[in-house]
Protein backbone atom coordinates (compact mmCIF):
# COMPACT_ATOMS: atom_id res chain seq x y z
CA UNK A 1 0.00 0.00 0.00
CA UNK A 2 1.43 3.25 -0.66
CA UNK A 3 1.77 6.37 1.66
CA UNK A 4 -0.37 9.46 1.26
CA UNK A 5 2.90 11.43 0.27
CA UNK A 6 3.90 8.61 -2.61
CA UNK A 7 -0.11 8.71 -3.82
CA UNK A 8 -0.50 12.84 -3.48
CA UNK A 9 3.08 12.77 -5.61
CA UNK A 10 1.41 10.66 -8.34
CA UNK A 11 -1.72 12.29 -8.64
CA UNK A 12 -0.05 15.76 -9.53
CA UNK A 13 2.56 14.56 -11.71
CA UNK A 14 -0.41 12.73 -13.81
CA UNK A 15 -1.86 16.73 -13.80
CA UNK A 16 1.11 17.62 -14.93
CA UNK A 17 1.66 15.19 -17.61
CA UNK A 18 -1.50 15.58 -18.56
CA UNK A 19 -1.51 19.80 -18.74
CA UNK A 20 2.10 19.76 -20.76
CA UNK A 21 1.25 17.19 -23.20
CA UNK A 22 -1.72 19.38 -24.32
CA UNK A 23 -4.40 16.74 -23.45
CA UNK A 24 -7.90 17.51 -23.56
CA UNK A 25 -8.83 19.93 -20.31
CA UNK A 26 -10.75 16.46 -19.43
CA UNK A 27 -8.17 14.59 -19.44
CA UNK A 28 -6.74 17.39 -17.12
CA UNK A 29 -9.41 17.37 -14.62
CA UNK A 30 -10.16 13.80 -14.23
CA UNK A 31 -7.77 13.52 -11.01
CA UNK A 32 -10.56 16.11 -9.31
CA UNK A 33 -12.56 15.41 -7.08
CA UNK A 34 -16.46 16.05 -8.34
CA UNK A 35 -16.43 18.76 -4.87
CA UNK A 36 -13.01 20.12 -5.57
CA UNK A 37 -12.11 23.80 -5.05
CA UNK A 38 -9.34 25.63 -6.74
CA UNK A 39 -8.55 29.00 -5.12
CA UNK A 40 -6.95 31.60 -7.60
CA UNK A 41 -6.52 35.65 -7.38
CA UNK A 42 -9.97 36.63 -8.79
CA UNK A 43 -11.99 33.79 -7.93
CA UNK A 44 -13.08 30.51 -6.07
CA UNK A 45 -13.80 27.66 -8.41
CA UNK A 46 -16.20 25.27 -6.70
CA UNK A 47 -17.19 21.49 -8.24
CA UNK A 48 -15.42 19.56 -10.52
CA UNK A 49 -17.26 21.61 -13.62
CA UNK A 50 -16.11 25.21 -12.57
CA UNK A 51 -12.53 23.80 -12.15
CA UNK A 52 -12.52 22.67 -15.60
CA UNK A 53 -13.69 25.86 -17.10
CA UNK A 54 -10.63 27.78 -15.29
CA UNK A 55 -8.66 25.46 -17.24
CA UNK A 56 -10.47 25.85 -20.69
CA UNK A 57 -10.17 30.30 -19.90
CA UNK A 58 -6.35 29.62 -18.40
CA UNK A 59 -4.65 27.11 -21.54
CA UNK A 60 -6.15 28.99 -24.05
CA UNK A 61 -4.80 32.54 -22.83
CA UNK A 62 -1.50 31.31 -22.23
CA UNK A 63 1.54 32.73 -24.52
CA UNK A 64 2.42 30.82 -27.74
CA UNK A 65 4.90 28.01 -27.14
CA UNK A 66 4.43 28.18 -23.05
CA UNK A 67 3.93 24.31 -22.70
CA UNK A 68 7.11 23.88 -24.28
CA UNK A 69 9.05 26.72 -22.08
CA UNK A 70 7.34 25.02 -18.97
CA UNK A 71 9.78 24.19 -16.50
CA UNK A 72 8.89 22.46 -12.98
CA UNK A 73 11.12 24.36 -10.72
CA UNK A 74 10.34 22.49 -7.06
CA UNK A 75 7.57 19.82 -6.27
CA UNK A 76 7.48 19.21 -2.24
CA UNK A 77 5.32 16.79 -0.79
CA UNK A 78 4.41 16.24 2.90
CA UNK A 79 1.63 13.52 3.53
CA UNK A 80 -1.60 14.61 1.50
CA UNK A 81 -0.18 18.34 0.40
CA UNK A 82 2.01 18.81 -2.57
CA UNK A 83 3.86 22.31 -3.23
CA UNK A 84 4.94 23.25 -6.94
CA UNK A 85 6.62 25.98 -8.25
CA UNK A 86 7.01 26.56 -11.88
CA UNK A 87 8.05 29.25 -14.93
CA UNK A 88 7.64 29.97 -18.27
CA UNK A 89 10.31 31.35 -19.43
CA UNK A 90 10.47 35.31 -19.17
CA UNK A 91 6.75 35.27 -20.00
CA UNK A 92 5.86 33.75 -16.29
CA UNK A 93 9.04 33.94 -14.35
CA UNK A 94 6.94 32.51 -11.28
CA UNK A 95 4.25 30.22 -11.04
CA UNK A 96 3.05 28.15 -7.78
CA UNK A 97 0.16 25.79 -7.01
CA UNK A 98 -0.72 23.92 -3.59
CA UNK A 99 -2.84 20.64 -3.67
CA UNK A 100 -4.61 18.68 -1.44
CA UNK A 101 -5.16 14.97 -2.30
CA UNK A 102 -7.80 12.58 -0.66
CA UNK A 103 -8.55 9.05 -2.10
CA UNK A 104 -6.33 9.48 -5.05
CA UNK A 105 -8.48 13.13 -6.42
CA UNK A 106 -7.50 16.50 -5.88
CA UNK A 107 -9.92 18.02 -3.53
CA UNK A 108 -8.11 21.70 -3.02
CA UNK A 109 -5.59 23.44 -5.27
CA UNK A 110 -4.38 27.40 -4.69
CA UNK A 111 -3.36 28.73 -7.78
CA UNK A 112 -0.82 32.14 -8.11
CA UNK A 113 1.72 33.06 -10.92
CA UNK A 114 3.37 36.50 -12.09
CA UNK A 115 3.00 37.56 -14.92
CA UNK A 116 5.21 39.59 -16.79
CA UNK A 117 3.91 42.80 -18.18
CA UNK A 118 3.71 43.25 -21.97
CA UNK A 119 5.78 46.49 -23.00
Amino acid sequence: MKDDSSTTEAVVREHLRAFLEHEEVDSIVKDYHDEARLYGEAKIYHGKHEVRGFFVDFVGALPVGALERFELRSLQVEGNIAYITWSVGADIPLGTDTFVVDDGKIVSQTFAMHAASAH
